[in-house]
């Protein structure tokens, strides 16, 4: 929105008494003074107007490990939700950037920045991300070779795009797929007869889920655009 625009739908005036407004130096923009009537505010910059503040939302982006058993949703009636993990006044803003299901832990971003969202959950982007997968089966060479090609889902017709599995031992591995579709890699191991025991998000593009973020634990980072 401009900014006069904005002034004046608050003022309830007209545009003569609102140019007046910015003529007499009343406006501020982020805390500096402007006389520039059509500069383009967005929802996270400070506007007052002689001392009043009109708008102050901060951009939050929170890290969160998230356990088992917890929700990936603003709210639920059955489940503890992630926004529930969060005691502070400002989490009912937040949304997620990408889910994990209830029976997955580890790294979940929320922000109230719906274009950094986007920007992480896009596919067009193919932002990495990075998981530790338990089976209850051995992971042979096939499973690494045709992971390396995508795998065919029927359901959709389409294949996935190629995946990075690298073994720890042979029932485990480290999994980087660069997509996020419906229950993805539980569908991606099922053609070979395995199935997931236990799956946890380690790392989302340049985030990565530290060790000393303790179970249930989140705190606050500023991304790098």
């Amino acid at each position: 929105m401009r900014l006069d625009r904005l002034v004046g739908k608050w003022a309830g005036m007209g545009k003569r008494r609102t140019k007046e407004l910015f003529d007499s130096g009343q406006v501020s923009l982020n805390r500096r003074r402007v006389s520039e009537r059509g500069l383009r505010v967005g929802k996270f910059d400070r506007v007052e107007v002689a001392g009043q503040v009109l708008q102050a939302r901060t951009a939050r982006y929170v890290l969160m490990h998230k356990p088992l058993g917890v929700v990936s949703a603003t709210v639920d009636e059955e489940h503890p939700t992630v926004i529930d993990l969060i005691d502070q006044e400002w989490a009912g803003e937040l949304h997620l950037a990408g889910r994990l299901d209830r029976f997955t832990s580890g790294l979940l971003v929320l922000t109230n920045d719906g274009g950094y969202s986007e920007a992480l959950t896009r596919p067009e982007e193919k932002v990495p991300k990075r998981y530790h997968v338990r089976v209850d089966g051995v992971i042979s060479e096939e499973v690494v070779r045709d992971f390396e090609k995508g795998i065919y889902f029927a359901k959709e017709k389409v294949m996935t795009e190629p995946a990075q599995l690298n073994l720890l031992s042979d029932k485990e591995c480290r999994l980087t797929i660069y997509e996020g579709k419906h229950h993805q890699i539980k569908r991606m191991f099922a053609p070979y007869g395995l199935k997931v025991l236990s799956l946890h998000r380690e790392a989302i593009g340049s985030l990565v889920l530290s060790e000393d973020l303790a179970v249930g634990q989140w705190r606050e980072f500023q991304p790098v655009f």
